[in-house]
């Protein structure tokens, strides 16, 4: 059973009280698994509060898909704004951040994404459009920013060489939350990873 340590009971705090306890309930069993019941059940409020505050189980769902991506995003944004070494520096580090957020609960909301998209179709264009987009900037950010500066060669296509960069951390993502726990033996993390830092600076270079 999922439950929240340390909920604040000011009424002002139960959204995020009852969003977070989706966020865990989703990722455990499924967001078509989980009733809202249980997501009230989990945050200690009364079965009909989630009603106030979403008109359904969708609505919720898009929430918890803000709460979990859209914070280490904006983050990503400002990272790239205000960074002062090298684009390579610059690389590892969101690589990192990444990395970081992969291993946590929030990491599995891309599967639950992936996951869900066919069923509810008005969940994934949320994501397409609210979400989606601003991971996507980080990379054209870091691209362009490394063009300036000469440490990337120019580049023809930006958008698209920024998908390429995106790509393997959502399906490192994906396979985590899903295939790892069933893969025997399980590929090194370390190993993903400096991998894709390699190819991809050495394809970047001027």
């Amino acid at each position: 059973m999922v439950a929240l340590a340390g909920r604040s009971r000011r009424p002002e705090d139960r959204e995020r009280d009852i969003v977070r306890a989706a966020l865990a309930l989703f990722v455990e069993r499924g967001f078509a698994a989980t009733k809202l019941d249980d997501v009230a059940r989990a945050a200690s409020v009364s079965k009909g509060l989630p009603y106030l505050y979403f008109r359904s189980k969708e609505e919720l769902f898009k929430a918890v898909i803000g709460e979990a991506i859209l914070g280490p995003f904006h983050s990503g944004e400002d990272l790239v704004a205000t960074f002062e070494g090298t684009t390579e520096a610059l690389l590892r580090e969101i690589v990192a951040r990444t990395r970081d957020f992969t291993d946590t609960p929030a990491g599995g909301v891309v599967k639950l994404i992936m996951a869900e998209a066919g069923n509810f179709p008005d969940v994934a264009r949320y994501f397409i459009d609210e979400v989606d987009r601003h991971g996507l900037k980080v990379f054209i950010d870091v691209l362009q920013r490394g063009i300036a500066r000469g440490e990337i060669r120019p580049l023809d296509d930006i958008e698209s060489v920024a998908v390429m960069l995106r790509m393997p951390l959502g399906m490192y993502s994906i396979w985590k939350w899903s295939l790892a726990p069933h893969t025997e033996p399980a590929p090194a993390p370390d190993s993903f990873f400096d991998a894709y830092i390699d190819i991809f600076l050495r394809g970047l270079r001027p």
